[in-house]
């Protein structure tokens, strides 16, 4: 993974992170995310994210649009059933802080 793609990856989640700490339910607050992406003309790049985000839901998107791995999503969906939107909000900026790192 490029470096720009990392910053991509980081710059996303912690949108969504923002969203979600926000109180927008994490569903509108990743498509908004989509949406801003997409006016960036890159919409294609997002197209099945979005289209899974509609299908099956939020963790879903998140990993069809690489923006987690297996592992990470175990662990998101988890959180997200918790129903604690300040836990998911934290859980989804510790994950923009770890790939940050990795770069």
């Amino acid at each position: 993974m490029s470096h720009s793609d990392v910053e991509e990856k980081v710059r996303i989640l912690r949108s969504l992170a923002f969203h979600i700490h926000k109180k927008e339910p994490a569903v509108e607050a990743l498509s908004a995310c989509f949406e801003a992406e997409g006016r960036g003309g890159r919409h294609r790049q997002w197209r099945e994210a979005v289209a899974m985000l509609a299908a099956e839901g939020f963790v879903p998107a998140l990993m069809t649009a690489g923006l987690v791995g297996d592992e990470a999503g175990q662990v998101l969906r988890m959180v997200e059933r918790s129903g604690d939107h300040r836990l998911l909000s934290a859980t989804i900026g510790a994950l923009a802080d770890y790939q940050d790192r990795q770069d």
